[in-house]
């Protein structure tokens, strides 16, 4: 994997994007949120929302995953 410095679009603190070309997902590890995926269509939403609802997202998108799986973030939890 090929992972490079960026802000955590959660959090934003600094974190780990990785860059594997998949087009559609960035995934990223931030110190505080973990290891989760998030759609760019969802990427490019949250940027403009509160703390509170960027927390609620990823909380959603954990819940929604089975034990060992990364969680996605979409369009649907913004």
């Amino acid at each position: 994997m090929n992972w490079h410095s960026d802000t955590c679009p959660i959090s934003d603190e600094p974190a780990q994007e990785e860059l594997s070309g998949m087009e559609d997902i960035a995934e990223f590890i931030c110190p505080s949120c973990g290891r989760f995926r998030i759609t760019r269509t969802a990427l490019a939403m949250i940027l403009h929302r509160d703390p509170e609802a960027k927390e609620f997202a990823l909380t959603q998108a954990k819940m929604r995953v089975e034990a060992g799986e990364i969680p996605t973030i979409d369009s649907s939890l913004i």
